[in-house]
């Protein structure tokens, strides 16, 4: 059984997204005074003594957006409405009734769902004496809130589990695999998640910066069930400012990155590889994350480049990515990317692999025996032993009697000598580097 839905409805400017991060716990959506900031469905899973549901959070009703994406904007209202179990519905107890909260009214009484009426914004008594007016929407049932202050939220959950009865469950978290899709502006990533999800579940624009949240979605394919988050479109640094909007996005990108047990780097193969593209894949390099260097918009390449010339080209961009799998796909024409979601969940198995005694020290003799470590001061460098003390990514400890003459060139040919010896072939690995009895230490990544 699918787990639950509750969305959040209301105008603009109401405290929508502020409620999301409350009940959450943490910031999901950008909150900005700036109306019309949230355009598509923003969620997160918030669980509760036991019970757990899925949380959307929804753009401002009757919002004229400047990008004219306004009906796209409604249409992802009305799609969060039809498939939630409950709603929220968000007004703002300072401005009190609005005649567009009578039109949020009239949007979803047809849909005949259990609706909470929740007034934000009561941060003090004389609001919550006036919060009676609200009644005149036509809904029972009302709690009152205040997001800034933090107050009501458990109230919320009560009413909110009170309708959802036994259908509020918790997903095991191993059982979900976390794929983030990252790329600079209009490289297509919001249409490559819809074609995951077999919806439009994110509006798709011609307009560069569409997307602003990072947008967890949800689905299932093939019987196993991920959660792809699909981030804001990256632009150059410099030309954002601190009070920018995409500043904001750049760095929930940045964490959805963090987030992900593997990335999607997206490429657009129409132009070349660009800085942004590069400075991306550093960061997921930095991360450890497993990655996949996904070719988008490949119908529209010329036929004289093939996928081992373009995989050779992206190889010589990105040199830290050399062992990152390539898949050339066109987001928008092809109907099935379910190959994609195959290879990221062998490069999850891949990173979740904790080799045995008996292969990582196979694999260290056989690479000592090719190269061992070299020294310019005129000192022996010797390996003593390895041993791997973690997952996720695959952690290397390498014992050696002087750690600091381990050379940064030495250990990416190490790690890429013991990614060809072993299961790992595709995935990052960690490798630390210690001294023998401890009394001189240093720690390294490759």
């Amino acid at each position: 059984m699918p787990i639950p839905i509750v969305a959040i409805v209301g105008r603009p400017n109401v405290g929508k997204s502020s409620l999301l991060n409350m009940l959450s716990g943490k910031r999901i959506s950008i909150v900005d005074p700036t109306a019309g900031v949230t355009r598509d469905r923003v969620s997160n899973i918030v669980e509760s003594e036991g019970r757990s549901f899925e949380l959307v959070d929804t753009g401002g009703y009757g919002i004229e957006d400047p990008d004219n994406l306004t009906e796209q904007i409604q249409d992802q209202i009305r799609r969060a409405i039809e498939s939630a179990a409950v709603l929220l519905f968000v007004v703002d107890a300072k401005n009190g009734p609005v005649p567009l909260d009578t039109a949020v009214a009239r949007l979803i009484r047809p849909f005949a769902k259990p609706v909470i009426l929740t007034v934000n914004k009561v941060d003090g008594p004389n609001l919550a004496s006036n919060a009676t007016e609200f009644f005149n929407l036509g809904f029972d049932e009302m709690v009152m809130i205040s997001c800034q202050h933090r107050r009501g939220g458990d109230e919320l959950l009560k009413g909110i589990f009170r309708h959802l009865g036994r259908s509020a469950k918790i997903i095991p978290a191993e059982s979900e695999l976390k794929l983030a899709v990252v790329g600079k502006r209009n490289a297509g990533k919001s249409t490559l998640i819809n074609t995951l999800a077999g919806g439009e579940r994110v509006i798709v624009s011609e307009v560069p910066g569409t997307t602003r949240d990072s947008i967890d979605v949800r689905i299932e394919i093939e019987g196993r069930t991920i959660t792809v988050i699909d981030t804001a479109g990256v632009r150059k640094r410099a030309r954002m400012t601190n009070n920018d909007l995409e500043f904001y996005s750049f760095h929930r990108a940045q964490r959805s990155i963090r987030r992900a047990d593997v990335v999607l780097l997206l490429i657009d193969s129409t132009a070349d590889i660009s800085d942004v593209d590069q400075k991306l894949a550093a960061y997921v390099q930095e991360e450890f994350r497993p990655v996949i260097l996904v070719i988008n918009k490949w119908d529209l390449v010329g036929e004289q480049a093939t996928v081992e010339s373009y995989g050779a080209y992206a190889a010589k961009r990105f040199p830290q990515l050399k062992h990152a799998p390539v898949a050339c796909i066109s987001a928008k024409t092809d109907s099935d990317q379910s190959q994609i979601v195959r290879l990221a969940f062998s490069l999850f198995e891949q990173a979740s692999t904790r080799l045995t005694t008996g292969q990582l020290n196979k694999a260290v003799e056989d690479i000592l025996q090719l190269r061992g470590p070299s020294s310019q001061e005129g000192k022996m460098v010797k390996v003593y032993y390895a041993t791997q003390i973690d997952v996720r990514p695959p952690t290397i400890v390498l014992f050696v009697n002087h750690p600091r003459l381990i050379t940064e060139e030495y250990k990416r040919f190490f790690a890429h000598q013991l990614r060809e010896r072993t299961v790992l072939h595709e995935v990052p690995i960690r490798l630390l580097i210690r001294g023998h009895r401890g009394n001189e230490r240093k720690e390294e990544s490759a």
